[in-house]
Formats: structure tokens, sequence, C-alpha cells
């Protein structure tokens, strides 16, 4: 059995705008074909609109976001899971007053030039 949480998986750092835990990918697990990550940003802040091979699903775990999807932006919260199909323009920013928490599910996994560039430090300590 492979458990993981965010305290013993990579993560960005501590950026201004964004910190995700990569907490099952190949590179930590036996997974081979998905990832799941964990994200966090704070109030006013927000992940840049970007676009990657892998697709994914965003589900809200705490705050309010405003989610871009290619020329579409809806407002969604907690309980809200959407579909991001590969290779869309996404993005989200945090419009509510507390952190904004979110779980990834990526398919296939990134790559690894991608995950080096978006994971590249050990191990947090951040709570």
């Amino acid at each position: 059995m492979e458990i993981f949480n965010r305290h013993t998986s990579k993560n960005t750092g501590n950026l201004d705008i964004l910190t995700s835990w990569m907490l099952i990918g190949p590179q930590n697990s036996s997974a081979k074909n998905v990832s799941i990550q964990i994200s966090e940003n704070p109030a006013g802040s927000g992940q840049p609109v970007h676009r990657h091979g892998p697709e994914q699903c965003y589900y809200i775990i705490q705050g309010t976001g405003l989610m871009t999807i290619e020329n579409e932006t809806e407002e969604v919260s907690v309980g809200d899971a959407v579909h991001i199909p590969s290779n869309a323009q996404h993005g989200m920013k945090n419009i509510g007053s507390g952190v904004l928490e979110y779980l990834t599910v990526n398919s296939p996994v990134f790559s690894e030039q991608y995950k080096n560039n978006q994971w590249p430090s050990s191990p947090s300590t951040k709570t």
C-alpha cells in the first residue's frame, strides 16, 4: 500500500501566487498513467493561464475561485469538480478572502521536464 501527503511530497517552494505538492506520480509511486497534486493559492493570487498535454480534473477543497478554460470563465467553490481537456488554456484566480485549495488529477502524467520545472524542490515542511 502506498500512502502520500503534502508533508512528504515534492513542492514548488514558497511562491507568492501558488504552492503545489505532487502527491502521487511515477517519481514517487507505482502510478504510471495518472498523477495527483494539491495546490493552494493565497487570497488575491492565482495560477497563470497555461496549457499542457495531460488532461486534468480539478476538485475544489476550500475557497472560491474564478476558473478559466479557453474563452470561458466561471466561479467555482467547495465541492465543484472541473474537467480541463488536453492542451486547453486554463488558469484559476482566488477570488475569496482565504486560501483557495484544490486537488488536481492529471492523465497521462506530466513529462519529466515539465515536472522538474514545476516541482523542483524537496519534500516540504510547510503545512
